[in-house]
């Protein structure tokens, strides 16, 4: 054996043998698994021991929808995260546009990300192009909320974009407008992406470092596997050979502390063609890397009120939500993925984009039956009872991100009322129906932490000393295979990877508290001891 690690208390999430101490490892992969006394015996003079020293050890974890290249461009931007006044976020930016005054380069942008409305105590309302101009003056501004659906900019960033002039009724973009017809300074969807068409596309080395520095704060957090949608992200359009290419790389010469599952986003018909020609389902560069699904989205956000609803909203009457694509294009690009062999997975945070999704996927396997092809509809908040036993009768998976109740418990009743608010994130139902539903962060959206997920999925902690809807929450053994061996379902890999079975991968997670036996309060103690990844430790505390 290579290594034999002991002295553990091991949770395999195998039933066949459900907790044991020691398990044998040889080149990555588990060869034997049961007590000290069993597996010491097949040790050898060349043979690594790692005594567990009585910790909690498990399959590593398994994040089922995030994004690695955009969490790390984020990180170069002002973080407005933190803050919890309007005034707060307009001061920051105006320190930061006067830095750039003083000692920016020529035509440098105030970027800054992550910021929350609902966080604000002082006023909710989105800075407007007006206010931004107070803040940043000449100096261009771009701020993106949280969830990427929507961004706000200031009048030097319209006019370097070409929006200025656009008009009310008259413009093909989502954004909003003043009282006297002028841009209100908000986009939304797509159009909140824009200013990447001013981006250059990161070379392959800049890709690669992006690759190697995040799969190695993945690493951190207990991660063996992240199911990462990244085309597209930086340069709309112009960046996937090069991102391609880097996967090609680090996923070849080692540089990778986990592996990716690429959730391919790819928005237009000819393009998805093209792609499924030139890297067919399974796309592989070495063990860590595979092009996994085909990413589609279908609506925005909850919190910008672009989710698209079968209803109105409660709280915002004349609100819609924001359609991607029309019914057409919808049917067309998951038949495209269908007919190509990958499965589509599909951002869906409202029941009405939910309801196309779902009728697209039906017709695809109508016309072109595939029984065991594994669509998804990812986050799958806002849903009637209906809808999630409508997945159930299609096989459609549910990527869903029980860490969301940080910040929607909050606002979603207010959102959607509380009849259909506790029908939604119901993960009760779609496991107690068979659902396959994997657990994620979003990531940048919330960070990639499997832990807080766990936690939020047992507890629906609303904040206040309460549980929101705790009917609809799972239990400790269920929010860890959401977190395991459904994330290597949900990427084909549940055969080599996702439990700690004779015969798979070496993918461990040694933590500093067995989560099987801690209160709900003690979850967010948990700490990551070691990870380990076909057999090699790539972080240890």
């Amino acid at each position: 054996m290579d290594r034999i690690f002991y002295n553990g208390v091991i949770k395999t999430v195998d039933d066949a043998y459900p907790v044991v101490s020691a398990v044998c490892v040889k080149n990555g992969i588990i060869m034997h698994v049961g007590s000290d006394e069993e597996m010491l015996k097949f040790r050898s003079e060349r043979t690594e021991l790692v005594d567990l020293k009585g910790n909690f050890m498990m399959p590593g974890f398994i994040d089922s929808h995030m994004h690695m290249v955009g969490t790390y461009y984020t990180r170069m931007q002002l973080d407005l995260g933190p803050c919890r006044t309007k005034r707060e976020v307009l001061d920051l930016l105006a320190a930061e546009a006067d830095r750039i005054r003083r000692e920016g380069k020529p035509g440098e942008w105030v970027m800054a990300a992550n910021f929350n409305q609902d966080y604000w105590e002082d006023d909710k309302n989105i800075p407007n192009r007006l206010e931004l101009d107070e803040a940043c003056g000449d100096v261009p501004c771009y701020m993106q909320r949280c969830c990427g659906h929507t961004a706000s900019h200031n009048t030097k960033a319209l006019t370097i974009m070409g929006l200025m002039d656009e008009k009310e009724g008259q413009t093909e973009h989502n954004m909003k407008f003043l009282a006297d017809g002028t841009p209100q300074g908000q986009l939304f969807e797509g159009d909140a992406g824009l200013v990447m068409d001013f981006a250059e596309v990161p070379s392959v080395e800049e890709f690669t470092e992006c690759i190697r520095v995040e799969t190695a704060n993945c690493a951190k957090l207990g991660l063996v596997g992240i199911h990462s949608d990244d085309l597209n992200m930086t340069a709309p359009g112009r960046d996937v050979e090069n991102l391609m290419a880097a996967f090609k790389f680090a996923g070849e010469n080692g540089l990778m502390s986990c592996k990716v599952y690429e959730q391919c986003r790819i928005e237009d018909a000819e393009g998805l063609k093209a792609f499924i020609e030139k890297y067919p389902k399974g796309t592989a560069y070495g063990t860590r890397f595979v092009t996994s699904c085909i990413k589609q989205m279908g609506d925005g956000s909850l919190g910008a009120h672009s989710a698209v609803l079968r209803g109105s909203y409660a709280n915002d009457p004349e609100a819609k939500g924001v359609r991607i694509h029309t019914d057409e294009e919808m049917n067309e690009l998951i038949r495209i993925a269908h007919d190509g062999g990958y499965p589509a997975a599909v951002h869906c945070i409202g029941d009405g984009a939910v309801e196309q999704v779902l009728n697209a996927m039906e017709l695809a396997q109508y016309e072109n039956p595939k029984p065991d092809i594994r669509h998804g509809i990812v986050h799958c908040q806002i849903m009637g009872t209906d809808q999630v036993k409508r997945m159930q009768r299609n096989n459609v998976m549910a990527y869903v991100q029980p860490v969301f109740c940080r910040a929607d418990a909050g606002i979603v009743d207010d959102c959607v009322g509380p009849e259909l608010a506790k029908q939604s994130y119901d993960w009760r139902l779609m496991v107690d129906l068979g659902i396959h539903a994997s657990g994620g962060s979003d990531c940048p959206v919330e960070p990639c932490d499997p832990i807080p997920n766990i936690y939020y999925a047992v507890t629906r902690d609303n904040g206040k000393g309460g549980s929101w809807y705790p009917e609809n929450a799972v239990t400790m053994e269920e929010a860890i295979r959401m977190f395991t061996i459904e994330g290597a379902y949900a990427g084909y890999a549940e055969a080599t990877r996702g439990s700690i079975t004779v015969g798979k991968y070496a993918d461990f997670v040694v933590l500093s508290q067995d989560l099987t036996k801690i209160a709900p309060q003690d979850i967010l103690k948990t700490k990551v001891l070691m990870t380990v990844l076909e057999g090699e430790t790539v972080y240890q505390a």
